[in-house]
């Protein structure tokens, strides 16, 4: 073997793959650490296999016996702890209900087969264990074999089944690519070990693409949390800024999915507090509150957020601020009429080809109906309505460019396509057959 793939099987590939698993422990650990059970599981087995790959580098450094002695640690360390703490973890994530019997015989069946591994390849060997015994077996060869079965059971056949459900199921990607890195390692394990000459270095240098699909998985959780957190910030603003009474229940309901989404860490949870608390009273200050009496208000609770140490206290307080800034806004008559407003012009941007009535409408933004109608007309210079049939032709007319009329009647809400036409002259001053053809000649 010449000097530089043993230095880059032995040396290289593990540490650059220990990295990118020390990377992914260290966010376990740190950040997703009193989020859910299942990321202690998947600690366990990122500690276990960064031991197994840089315990590599003692056939380098050390002598052949601690080499050996180092190898008996790294394979029951990682086929008697760290794959079992992987499966249950992915099982869980699957959505599988995990039974005390699963965890047990899940990490029976491992450690039977890291002893099993040791036993064989020290009788093969240091005969520390098995010295008395003299039958003629081929101890590391069989010792193999323990492992090639190991990466069948342990992470082939489980790891394809899971992959088949959830490809069935919810299709979670970070949660395909934890299993297809696991996969990917056992087939690896299995053909380096099993292939004539063997070939033991391809799965540590298989575990360098493994890391990869890790990190990537680490990457999009970190995206999703980032991104479920500013949509909790602004469902609880708005719903503050609403006029639908005192929605205790809603903003208590939110702050507790706000606190799973800051990682479970105290601090990044009461940046986040911060941020919803500056928010709205900026709010409150456009609604026409008091300005020096809202920002001096908004300073003291600001601090004794900064120095509380009870996340329950921290919950409390925008609670608390949540619900009395509230009433400020719900009192200023102009304010909550212009936001009853803006809220159904948002709604009907987005579900103008939806059929709903004045009254559902009016209800979904906290005003009677008739005075829904006056305020509307008065701010938008156009009865709902109008409005939703302005947004609904100017839709159809990107849509006639490809479709025909009757598909484009029925995509922005008309049900018969000749009304359809009728309601798109008398608006654009042209049949939607004109304009197709109007739109053709111009493309020509």
């Amino acid at each position: 073997m010449e000097l530089s793939q043993e230095l880059f099987e032995y040396v290289l590939a593990p540490i650059v793959s220990a990295q990118l698993f020390f990377t992914i422990l260290l966010y376990f650990t740190i950040v997703r650490k009193r989020i859910a059970a299942d990321y202690s599981l998947y600690s366990i087995f990122l500690i276990s296999f960064v031991v197994f790959l840089l315990g590599r580098m003692a056939w380098v450094f050390l002598s052949e016996k601690g080499a050996i002695t180092i190898l008996y640690i790294r394979m029951v360390l990682l086929l008697g702890i760290g794959i079992p703490s992987l499966l249950i973890a992915a099982t869980k994530q699957a959505g599988i209900k995990v039974s005390k019997s699963f965890c047990f015989y899940t990490y029976a069946v491992g450690m039977s087969l890291g002893v099993a591994y040791v036993l064989l390849y020290d009788y093969g060997t240091l005969r520390w264990f098995l010295e008395g015994i003299h039958d003629n077996i081929n101890g590391v060869h069989w010792a193999h074999k323990i492992q090639i079965i190991s990466g069948v059971v342990q992470l082939i056949i489980p790891c394809t089944y899971l992959i088949g459900k959830e490809l069935l199921g919810k299709r979670q990607l970070k949660l395909l690519l934890f299993l297809s890195g696991g996969c990917l390692f056992g087939l690896t394990l299995v053909i380096g070990v099993g292939a004539e000459p063997q070939f033991i270095g391809l799965y540590y240098f298989a575990s360098i693409p493994v890391g990869m699909l890790w990190i990537w998985a680490v990457a999009l959780d970190i995206k999703e949390m980032k991104g479920k957190a500013g949509l909790l910030k602004e469902e609880l603003s708005l719903l503050i800024k609403s006029d639908l009474g005192m929605p205790t229940k809603k903003i208590k309901s939110l702050l507790e999915n706000l606190e799973d989404v800051s990682y479970g860490n105290l601090e990044v949870y009461k940046m986040r507090v911060r941020e919803i608390l500056n928010s709205l009273t900026d709010t409150t200050i456009e609604a026409g509150g008091d300005t020096e009496k809202l920002l001096q208000r908004n300073e003291e609770r600001t601090h004794a957020i900064q120095e509380s140490s009870d996340v329950n206290q921290v919950k409390e307080i925008l609670f608390n601020e949540a619900v009395e800034l509230s009433e400020i806004i719900a009192k200023n008559p102009s304010q909550r009429n212009a936001l009853a407003v803006k809220k159904v012009v948002d709604y009907l941007k987005e579900s103008f080809a939806e059929d709903i009535s004045i009254d559902t409408i009016a209800e979904m933004a906290g005003l009677s109906k008739a005075h829904l109608m006056r305020e509307f007309k008065k701010t938008m210079d156009c009865t709902i309505l109008q409005y939703q049939t302005k947004l609904r032709i100017e839709a159809s007319q990107h849509l006639l460019k490809n479709n025909s009329v009757s598909d484009t009647a029925y995509d922005v809400g008309y049900s018969n396509p000749n009304y359809f036409s009728t309601v798109f002259r008398k608006v654009t001053g042209k049949s939607p057959v004109e304009y197709q053809a109007i739109y053709k000649e111009v493309e020509n």
